[in-house]
């Protein structure tokens, strides 16, 4: 009996430190194939995090290109918008200066014609006074006097030649509306006498003395004083009273040109 325990411990004794051996030798090999096992899945687990990086690297890479090439497409519409501005503008300075090239042209033919023009104007209208009712005459020679003068004057543009004619041309057109009333003194059979005016536009003169003993008109084409009938004194004292605001207007009949009406 002692002699079968003491061969089973010598047989456990000897089969012990196999399985030790053994067991050792499993662990390590296990350990070698976790490791392995964990090296292969970290290397595509370090991989996948790596291109994870790249690709949001990219992606902001991307998104900033896109932002760049966004703002540089804006840039360039800005651009494009401010040369075609520029353009429209340009156009309508050429298009003006073409307008004023234009004017400027019209300009120097007018002024070529308006001067000679002027002239034409003038001598008309010296003969309009000369020919006209002698009413202020020495007024409206002095007036022309200086017309000439400034036709005259180098100095002076044209447009103010111009200017100071129709000023001078106005003046004498208004002689031909309304009446004036004054108190002059006029040769009568070549006797200096101190007569009450009454002019009537261009149409007619009279003259009435203040004591109303003689009356008359004046004849342009003789330029004389010429009587009239005393009958006649009642229509040009009336005229002159409406023409003094002493009387309510109303119809007069008075012989223009001296013609009874």
């Amino acid at each position: 009996m002692l002699a079968r325990i003491y061969i089973g411990l010598l047989v456990a004794s000897s089969v012990l430190p196999f399985n030790v051996n053994a067991t050792a030798a499993a662990i390590d090999s296990s350990c070698n194939l976790a490791e392995r096992w964990r090296e292969q899945i970290q290397q595509p687990v370090m991989q996948a995090v790596q291109l994870g990086e790249e690709a949001a690297a990219w992606q902001q890479q991307k998104a900033q290109s896109l932002s760049q090439q966004q703002q540089d497409l804006g840039e360039l519409y800005w651009t494009e918008y401010q040369l075609q501005k520029q353009q429209r503008y340009l156009a309508s300075l050429q298009a003006e200066v073409a307008l004023l090239q234009q004017d400027i042209a019209t300009i120097t033919a007018l002024k070529q014609e308006l001067e000679p023009q002027l002239e034409i104007w003038y001598a008309m209208l010296e003969r309009q006074v000369s020919s006209d009712l002698p009413f202020d005459f020495d007024e409206r020679k002095r007036r022309l006097a200086f017309l000439r003068t400034a036709m005259d004057s180098h100095d002076l543009p044209l447009a103010e030649r111009f200017r100071r004619l129709l000023d001078v041309m106005t003046i004498e057109v208004a002689y031909g509306y309304g009446q004036q009333l004054t108190q002059e003194v006029i040769a009568i059979d070549k006797q200096p006498v101190q007569v009450n005016l009454l002019r009537l536009g261009r149409l007619s003169w009279f003259y009435i003395t203040p004591d109303e003993q003689h009356l008359g008109w004046f004849d342009n084409q003789s330029r004389q004083w010429r009587p009239l009938a005393v009958e006649l004194q009642g229509d040009i004292k009336l005229a002159m009273a409406i023409t003094a605001n002493k009387q309510v207007a109303q119809i007069v009949n008075l012989p223009l040109g001296g013609q009874e009406q």
